[in-house]
């Protein structure tokens, strides 16, 4: 009888133990599902400073400054051709490119941070001092220029 009740409390704690696991797996399982698909009620950091660059800015100035950048050199239409997405339908793809950022955000960040998201087929070699270069009007009028590429 000791002999039986010895080989059973090895057999109590594994089956005990992983009762435990699986109850934890459950809990954190459960947890997560309940919080995906949830909206983020915390504002993007960036999200007060873009709306102040887009305050003031100016499309027509924007547009000249991708001609003095030469931005197309990289950002060209023609399919499968460019060494960066095409600039054509920008506005678009940047409201769905990165949830919760909205096109603006997107935009914002592909600028002063483009390693930040690399589009999928496309080499990460934007030059990565934009935000160093450009003033903020500058940076606003880009902005807002490429919002009107739809």
């Amino acid at each position: 009888m000791n002999a039986a009740r010895s080989t059973r409390w090895p057999v109590i704690v594994v089956v005990v133990l992983l009762a435990l696991f699986t109850l934890a797996f459950v809990a954190v399982f459960v947890m997560a599902s309940l919080d995906y698909g949830m909206e983020s009620t915390t504002p993007h950091p960036d999200a007060e400073r873009v709306d102040a660059l887009l305050a003031a800015a100016d499309p027509a100035r924007g547009e000249a400054l991708i001609t003095q950048f030469d931005c197309f050199a990289c950002h060209i239409s023609a399919a499968g051709v460019g060494i960066a997405p095409p600039f054509e339908g920008v506005a678009e793809r940047a409201e769905t490119r990165r949830p919760p950022l909205s096109a603006a955000q997107y935009i914002y960040e592909s600028i002063v941070d483009p390693v930040a998201y690399v589009v999928e087929g496309y080499a990460g070699s934007m030059p990565q001092n934009y935000d160093e270069r450009l003033s903020d009007e500058q940076l606003g009028d880009l902005m807002a220029y490429l919002l009107t590429l739809h």
